[in-house]
């Protein structure tokens, strides 16, 4: 099975005169807790209420232990953390929490997560069917 990419074209921000054409991936779709969760439940011997179950609760107490400042390390999957951007200061006394520009959460694949996507292959559109992103 390939990943379907589409040309869209990109302006350049600091000159909108210029422009460069880029591959994307094409979404095929969305898959949510429940479809996973049928997924599992044909692998194993749990039933699909308790695969979901499982699952909606690892979604509610994930943030739990991210919100305390711990890294949630989802063995064979990947690690969950937080990460605080900041403006910087001259002297380590200016700095305070109002320096904060925002919290992102980073997602780091496990190395056999990532093995199992090295055989990805790509289907290019012949034709450009994109659209213009600024």
């Amino acid at each position: 099975m390939a990943l379907w990419l589409k040309k869209i074209q990109r302006k350049n921000p600091q000159n909108l005169a210029q422009s460069k054409w880029y591959l994307t991936q094409e979404k095929s779709g969305t898959v949510g807790i429940k479809a996973i969760a049928k997924e599992i439940e044909g692998r194993s011997a749990l039933s699909l209420g308790d695969v979901q179950s499982v699952l909606s609760n690892l979604v509610e107490v994930l943030p739990v232990f991210l919100k305390l400042g711990q890294s949630v390390n989802l063995e064979g999957f990947g690690s969950f953390r937080v990460a605080v951007s900041s403006e910087g200061t001259a002297t380590p006394e200016e700095l305070n929490a109002r320096h904060i520009k925002g919290a992102k959460l980073r997602f780091l694949p496990s190395a056999g997560l990532r093995r199992n996507l090295e055989g990805i292959t790509f289907e290019v559109p012949a034709e450009t069917t994109g659209t213009t992103k600024a």
